[in-house]
């Protein structure tokens, strides 16, 4: 008898195990979807990393039951390695090539530089310490998403403490916002000279959103490199959101209705990321150049948007970064929602997720970059 429900035991372990291996077919299929065509498909993709780690932990279970059941969760794993490399990356430190032309990249959404607490109160301030930690970077150009700087101000003008001051160039790309007469958007500095640069404005925005992409030919030691900085749809999900969310549980009404909020809000964002990704990969691919995509792209590694950007360039942070690589300083924990993405011409030799600095909402990323001699692209 005992042998009978130890079978059945065993039946049901591998029948759930092959429902999670379906889950994650389902998921990967769902990738290739653009939400704003079928947007459940954005849901699904949105709970791979479930199916990824519980098919992991049949791994575990299957071993430690000694069954060769094992076998599936291992073909899973290394048929779909990659997708386990979106979720948690192991690279080994690289040494840079003798004589090497590099350059370290920078990226971080600023979140105003913390003024809009300040702005709403009429009295602007910025976070002196994070515009210092940006403009004493060592970084050679930094790709910037919600920056701030107040016009005809001294102590607020950040075009000057992070970029005339150290002999930067620029290029901006912002608006005037209505509080406060103050520049607000996407800007590059480098300290490379910038040969062009413009403005992509996204289809789905207004000119007067944050949403948006600039974008710089740079002059490196006489080779020319297109920096990108994008700022994508936010999610527009706030901390009382999910609060609220879950407070609601056990009471069938509140619950309904705070869950659907958090859904349609969820539903817009794949909608419109997935379009301006769009947009952004048009430009991209017409770059003569070699290119480096970063910024705040709001979308978790098992997303349209991601996975149409991994299609034509390589991640940096899953060539050359270290762990989870947890970019968003919220609620929400481990999400990685900031990336930079490079072209052939280029390879990533270093990737850091700065935790040392936590006074925005999200923590900046950096990376180095080896500039590959022609011929060797």
């Amino acid at each position: 008898m005992a042998g009978t429900f130890k079978e059945i035991r065993k039946k049901v372990w591998l029948i759930l195990n092959i429902l999670v291996v379906l889950w994650l077919l389902l998921g990967v299929l769902c990738l290739r979807v653009p939400p704003y065509e079928f947007w459940p498909a954005g849901f699904v993709a949105f709970s791979l990393p479930g199916a990824l780690v519980l098919n992991f932990l049949f791994l575990i279970y299957w071993l430690w039951k000694r069954s060769w059941y094992v076998f599936l969760p291992l073909a899973v794993i290394g048929l779909g390695w990659n997708y386990y490399g979106r979720l948690v990356a192991v690279n080994w430190e690289k040494e840079l090539p003798q004589g090497a032309k590099t350059l370290q990249v920078l990226s971080f959404n600023v979140h105003i530089f913390n003024a809009y607490e300040k702005i709403v109160k009429g009295v602007p301030e910025v976070s002196e310490e994070m515009v210092d930690w940006v403009a004493t970077h060592p970084a050679d150009v930094f790709c910037l998403q919600e920056f701030y700087s107040r016009v005809n101000s001294t102590e607020f003008n950040n075009f000057n403490r992070i970029g005339k001051r150290y002999n930067r160039h620029v290029f901006a790309s912002t608006y005037k916002s209505d509080r406060i007469v103050s520049d607000v958007g996407v800007v590059i500095f480098s300290k490379y000279p910038i040969i062009r640069g413009n403005t992509i404005y996204f289809a789905n925005t207004s000119k007067r959103s944050a949403n948006r992409a600039a974008w710089v030919d740079l002059n490196v030691n006489g080779d020319t490199v297109r920096v990108y900085a994008v700022h994508m749809q936010s999610m527009s999900i706030k901390a009382e959101d999910i609060e609220n969310t879950y407070s609601a549980i056990g009471d069938e009404a509140s619950f309904k209705k705070e869950s659907r909020n958090l859904a349609r809000r969820l539903r817009m964002g794949f909608k419109a990321r997935a379009m301006q990704v769009q947009q952004l990969l048009e430009h991209v691919q017409a770059s003569p150049y070699p290119v480096i995509v970063t910024g705040d792209f709001n979308d978790i590694p098992f997303s349209y948007t991601y996975s149409q950007l991994l299609k034509e360039m390589n991640n940096s942070f899953e060539v050359a970064g270290t762990g989870i690589g947890t970019t968003y300083n919220g609620v929400l924990p481990f999400l990685r929602i900031d990336n930079q993405f490079y072209s052939k011409g280029l390879e990533a030799y270093d990737f850091t997720t700065h935790y040392d600095m936590p006074l925005s909402d999200h923590f900046p990323i950096s990376a180095t970059y080896v500039i590959k001699p022609k011929g060797e692209e």
